[in-house]
């Protein structure tokens, strides 16, 4: 078979490069032909180098993927293109993804399912017909799956090239820092690009404390809450690392208890 294009649109540079990595080792005949960094730069590399295959993340700035594809619907294009799915949410929103209509990638991208999709990708462009993509039902699956995942459990983390699955229960705190989060666990430090604001509407509030506006604390990993001589208040967490400053806007929930 002849060599195949691809696209792959993800606003995180590190699982761009991750996913063009393994990409290249698992299949030597698909070209990476652009890569893009938003929705409405990978609409307009779509038109222009019309690739054969398209990777695309579903929550990026401006255009979702879904709603890239729903362009690409509009246009034509998806039937003699393959349209992928990447996507950070938990098995329940995943099988929404389970049909042959479109297919998905859960990131991180694990090499044994990127093969797969691959023989999946193959076997649809073999029969153009098969491969329309039903995206109004695969919003409402998604809809009902997102609606059912409760508070967050995983977290997608990188540390230099390499991507992590962190368990939310591991995490001690979270500290925003410039474009990225910084999480903190007992094995170390990772990086994200969610806001403490997006992490605070994900995470269970029982579990994760706002204690200053940059940071965000797991309340079963806090020893004890020390009030200096002028007043202010240091959460010391259990891992003995620095203490952590209680800004004046969130010292009333430690007063309460």
């Amino acid at each position: 078979m002849a060599e195949l294009t691809a696209l792959i649109a993800d606003d995180e540079p590190v699982l761009r490069y991750h996913l063009n990595r393994i990409l290249s080792d698992l299949w030597s005949d698909l070209d990476i032909v652009a890569m893009a960094a938003t929705g409405e730069e990978a609409w307009q590399l779509i038109e222009t180098v019309r690739p054969q295959v398209v990777f695309l993340d579903i929550k990026m700035p401006g255009l979702t993927g879904l709603e890239v594809a729903e362009r690409m619907q509009q246009a034509g294009l998806t039937r003699d293109c393959a349209v992928v799915f990447l996507t950070a949410y938990d098995e329940y929103a995943v099988e929404a993804f389970e049909r042959e209509a479109v297919d998905y990638l859960l990131k991180p991208i694990d090499e044994t399912r990127l093969e797969r999709t691959r023989d999946r990708i193959l076997q649809r462009l073999e029969r153009p017909a098969t491969a329309q993509v039903d995206l109004a039902d695969l919003k409402r699956l998604l809809s009902a799956g997102e609606a059912g995942n409760g508070p967050l459990r995983w977290l997608n983390a990188h540390r230099g090239e390499d991507i992590y699955v962190i368990d939310v229960e591991s995490v001690l705190y979270f500290l925003a820092e410039d474009k990225y989060t910084t999480v903190v666990t007992a094995d170390g430090e990772y990086l994200i690009r969610k806001s403490l604001k997006q992490l605070e509407a994900e995470l269970d509030n029982q579990q994760f404390w706002r204690i200053h506006r940059s940071t965000l604390v797991q309340v079963a990993c806090i020893d004890r809450v020390e009030r200096t001589f002028s007043g202010q208040l240091k959460v010391h967490m259990k891992s003995g690392r620095n203490p952590l400053i209680v800004s004046r806007r969130f010292s009333d929930r430690f007063k309460q208890m």
